[in-house]
């Protein structure tokens, strides 16, 4: 009964450890870090990053990415999928959600995945771009994603709801 007991608990826990190299990444949109000075330029309204109301500008949030595989030596999650929550309904703004790749020693960074809005409705539309599930090593590289948000009218409601990779 003992060694039954014992061996139960050994499959459980190297179940988990299997299922926690799967763990995806996501961050809320409000959650960016802004530049100083944006300060009268945007508003965050639950997980929403917006351009204030009536305001004709351009924003700019980083979102640092951080290794969810669940254990200090497995440094490169599988995740093939950058994914944003995100409004564009009109031609006179834009949101572009770009991922970097940044070499620890260096500080050289590279594009890894954008994805640029598509004129849409008002409603929350999820857009993706892909890449090689090899491409993350946090090992040797830091990660970003950059999202800009430009309105060039007053009308446009441009905002981003939330990002993820998987």
């Amino acid at each position: 009964m003992k060694r039954s007991s014992v061996l139960l608990l050994l499959v459980c826990l190297v179940s988990f450890a299997a299922s926690a190299q799967t763990l995806d990444w996501s961050s809320i949109g409000s959650a960016g870090v802004l530049d100083d000075g944006m300060f009268n330029l945007y508003t965050t309204t639950g997980a929403a990053l917006a351009i204030k109301t009536n305001t004709v500008a351009t924003i700019e949030a980083r979102y640092p990415v951080t290794n969810t595989v669940g254990t200090a030596y497995d440094q490169t999650p599988a995740w093939t999928t950058l994914s944003a929550a995100l409004i564009d309904d009109g031609a006179n703004g834009s949101v572009t959600v770009t991922l970097y790749e940044v070499d620890k020693c260096d500080g050289t960074e590279a594009q890894v995945c954008q994805i640029v809005s598509s004129d849409g409705t008002s409603d929350v539309e999820c857009e993706t771009c892909t890449f090689s599930s090899s491409t993350f090593d946090f090992a040797n590289n830091a990660y970003y994603i950059d999202v800009v948000l430009t309105r060039s009218e007053t009308t446009p409601a441009e905002a981003l709801y939330q990002l993820a990779l998987y």
